[in-house]
Formats: structure tokens, sequence, C-alpha cells
């Protein structure tokens, strides 16, 4: 059984989030079936998803007590993962697999790099503030070249891709991991803290759909303010949700079982559904069927039934879990 079947659900949860964003915005070519504020709600959900993975990465790493030898595990587990499936794509031209990971070389690269940098991270937790004046430098740095733009920018306007996605993940994963400590749960769980989180759900999340509706779509030549206030909300969210589910109980059986069962699998959703995805799309035409939202949670089910298959073998668990 478990821990922390509650933090658990949110892993889950901001899993589906992701993955059924991704088929939705797929499905909406042309002229989306379902209306503009909808796809804003499952665009914003799915911009959570990213950075709660990495705080409950960091926080679970924490209570686990994740040993030296450990992290070299990971780090071989990760190189494996990311080696295998760019050699897949290298030698096969089957379109669902390449679909289904040339968008997550990102995210298993950061994970790796966090890795790497562990000793860095550990000694960053114990210096809270020498690790605030390393990230205000490198919010400095991306700053000058706003000013300056000595590189062009046009493919990447936002600096995500090409400076930020490294450091402001592996903040994040710091984050977790100050949580997951002794005085990050005793301050999750203050009475004050708990009602501050719940009441903050609600309208953080209606400044963050009005920012990624409106704000965004009008950014200005000078970015890093937008990409502050950005990272501002998410970590505001993430960090509200996680307190509250912190200290949610949950006692069903039926939800505990499906946590249990979802959860072991949520790497690999993140790796191999968008190739589910486009496996399950050539099957009929979606165009012409009502229930489309079928579709949205067929493949993220579809996605942990493959993975589940998966890791019952441990060769091809280390695919997609490391």
């Amino acid at each position: 059984m478990i821990r922390d079947v509650s933090q658990h659900a949110l892993k889950s949860l901001s899993c589906f989030a992701a993955v059924t964003f991704y088929s939705a915005s797929q499905l909406c070519v042309n002229e989306c079936f379902i209306n503009a504020n909808a796809m804003s709600v499952l665009y914003f959900l799915s911009t959570i998803s990213k950075p709660l993975f990495f705080i409950l990465i960091g926080y679970f790493d924490n209570i686990d007590n994740l040993t030296k030898k450990e992290v070299r595990i990971k780090i071989k587990n990760v190189v494996f993962i990311i080696l295998f499936w760019n050699i897949i794509l290298s030698l096969i031209t089957f379109q669902y697999i390449q679909q289904g990971y040339i968008l997550q070389n990102g995210i298993m690269l950061t994970i790796g790099i966090i890795y790497i940098i562990y000793p860095l991270i550990i000694k960053a937790i114990h210096n809270v503030k020498m690790t605030l004046a390393f990230f205000s430098i490198l919010l400095a740095i991306i700053l000058l070249f706003d000013i300056f733009s000595p590189l062009d920018m046009r493919d990447d306007p936002l600096f995500i891709h090409s400076y930020s996605f490294i450091w402001v993940w592996g903040g994040y994963y710091i984050v977790g991991r100050m949580l997951g400590t002794a005085a990050g749960r005793r301050f999750t769980h203050q009475t004050g803290i708990i009602w501050l989180a719940r009441m903050m759900v609600i309208p953080v999340g209606i400044s963050m759909f009005f920012y990624e509706r409106f704000l965004s779509t009008h950014t200005q030549n000078i970015v890093t303010p937008w990409l502050l206030l950005e990272h501002l909300h998410l970590l505001t969210m993430c960090l509200a949700l996680f307190i509250v589910f912190e200290n949610i109980t949950i006692k069903n059986k039926i939800i505990t079982y499906v946590v249990e069962f979802i959860g072991p699998a949520m790497i690999g959703v993140y790796i191999v559904h968008y190739s589910v995805f486009y496996f399950i799309s050539t099957l009929y035409d979606f165009n012409y069927v009502n229930l489309k939202f079928v579709l949205l949670v067929s493949v993220f089910i579809a996605s942990v039934l493959l993975c589940r298959l998966l890791l019952l073998n441990r060769f091809t668990a280390r695919i997609i879990t490391f």
C-alpha cells in the first residue's frame, strides 16, 4: 500500500489534466469540438500539471530519503529511457512512436539534470537565501537578454526551451523537497495555512485563467515580467493544491485502490500518451462522433493500462519509468 494516498491522487489528477488537454487540443485543428472557454480551462489545468509533477517528485524523493546510490540508479535509468526512445525514433518511422516521445525529451532531460546536480540541490535546500539569490540572478540574466536581444528570439520568444526550462523545473523540484522536510510538513499542517490555501484556490485559478486567456497573448518585447508573473501564479496554485490535498484523508477503499493502480504508471503515461492518442484516433473518425469526450478519457485509461502491462516485466518497465 502506498503512503500519502492523497498526494498520489493529486499526481494522478495532474497527469490526467495534461493528457486530456493534449487530446482535446489535437481535435481542434480547424474547429474545436468544445467552446473556447472550455479549452481555456483545459489549458489552464494543463499548465498546472507540469510544475505539480516536479513538486511531487521532489516531495516523494524527500519522503523516501533518497540515497546517493538510488540517485545514481535514477540517473542511469533516465539516460537509458532517453537513449532507448531516441534510438527507436532513428530506426523506425512509425508515426505513433515518433509523435509519442519526441516532446518528452525535455521532461526526461530536465529530470536527468536534476539528479545529476542532486548534491547542489541538497545544499540549496539548506541555504534558502543563497538559493533565492541564485534564481534572482538567473532571472536578471534573462532580463538582460530581453533588453539587449543578442540572439534571435523568433523561435522561442519566452526563452522557455532555450534558457528557463532546466532551472525553472529544478526550482519546483526544490520546492517539493522543502515541502517534504519536517519543517515543510509542519508548515503545511498549520490550521491557518490550510484555510488560506483553501481560500486561494478559486481566486488564483480565476486570475490564472484570465492571464492565460488574455495577457499572455499580448506579450510585449520584454517578456521577463510576464514569465515571472506566470510562474508566481503557478507556484501559488501548486502550493495551494498541495496543501489542500496534504490535509485530505482518503479512506474510501475504491479510491485508494484506483490511486494505487494508477500511481506507479504516471511517468510512463507522460511518455506514451502521445502515441496512444494517435493510435486511438485512427480507429474511427471523431469528427462524426458526438461523444468526443470519450477520447479524452480513453487515451488516459489506455495509457495507464499499457504502462501497467509494461511494468509487469522488469525489462519493459525500464523504458517507461526510472
